[in-house]
């Protein structure tokens, strides 16, 4: 009887567990992320350019090896519309807002990054 008894009320520790931190996960995302006001373009390391996130821009910029790339921002966010890379992944990786967030492309040495002034 004691067992089934501590059973249930460890498995109903468990769930309470699993459910407060899918909690404060949602908390997380929702309010603990500090959305970015700069985007700046680095090729080679070295910051070729820097946006303003509320200005809806769009600039070629000239990464490494001879590749382009169309960086478009606006409405507080910035993506790679268009590269000349051959694997498209800074295309395919979408908006980015937040503070730190990041796009990267390898072939042609460029970071797109969210920062703060």
């Amino acid at each position: 009887m004691k067992s089934k008894t501590i059973r249930r009320l460890l498995i109903g520790l468990l769930f309470a567990l699993v459910i407060a931190v899918c909690l404060v996960w949602i908390l997380i995302q929702q309010y603990g992320t500090a959305k970015g006001q700069y985007a700046a373009v680095r090729v080679s390391g070295q910051t070729v350019l820097t946006l303003d996130l509320q200005e809806n821009t769009r600039q070629w910029v000239d990464g490494a090896n001879d590749i382009r790339l169309c960086i478009v921002c606006g409405d507080g966010g910035v993506y790679v519309e268009q590269s000349g890379c051959p694997d498209k992944i800074c295309v395919h990786k979408g908006r980015i807002t937040t503070v730190g967030d990041m796009i990267v492309c390898l072939p042609a040495q460029t970071v797109v990054e969210v920062i703060q002034p």
